[in-house]
């Protein structure tokens, strides 16, 4: 994918951390052309690359690792660079499924500790379609 070479990082995630690597391989791969538009859709709110290319796109394209819940995040931490650094771990996070904020353009990725978690992960986030969860309120 062309947005690789304008990703930024953040957390725990670098260009040669081993759960990117794998994140691009996956997208390269094993996505269907339909499924990394969906996969562009999740994290960007649009299906198709920017008009003048990713280096315009603002806010830029980011992922950055997560180790707790959205409602726990805090953002980035001196601990959270250096375990990236090292790829070191808090907890695995096998249950948890990628999110993103699309205002910003952010996917926000646990670091998983397998492959095919990863994609297993990753692709029923992009197909569940589910985009912003609403309450639906009958009327009585």
């Amino acid at each position: 994918m062309r947005v690789r070479r304008h990703m930024q990082y953040y957390g725990d995630f670098h260009d040669s951390h081993r759960a990117v690597c794998w994140l691009w391989d996956i997208l390269e791969k094993d996505f269907t052309e339909e499924e990394r538009g969906l996969f562009l859709k999740f994290v960007t709110s649009c299906s198709k690359s920017p008009l003048l290319g990713f280096a315009h796109l603002e806010p830029p394209f980011s992922i950055r690792c997560v180790e707790v819940c959205d409602d726990e995040d805090t953002g980035d931490t001196i601990g959270s660079v250096i375990r990236g650094y090292f790829t070191i771990r808090k907890k695995d996070p096998h249950n948890r499924l990628p999110t993103s904020s699309t205002c910003f353009n952010l996917l926000k990725l646990p670091n998983y500790q397998k492959k095919s978690t990863l994609r297993e992960k990753l692709r029923y986030t992009v197909t569940s379609n589910t985009g912003f969860e609403l309450l639906h309120v009958e009327n009585v």
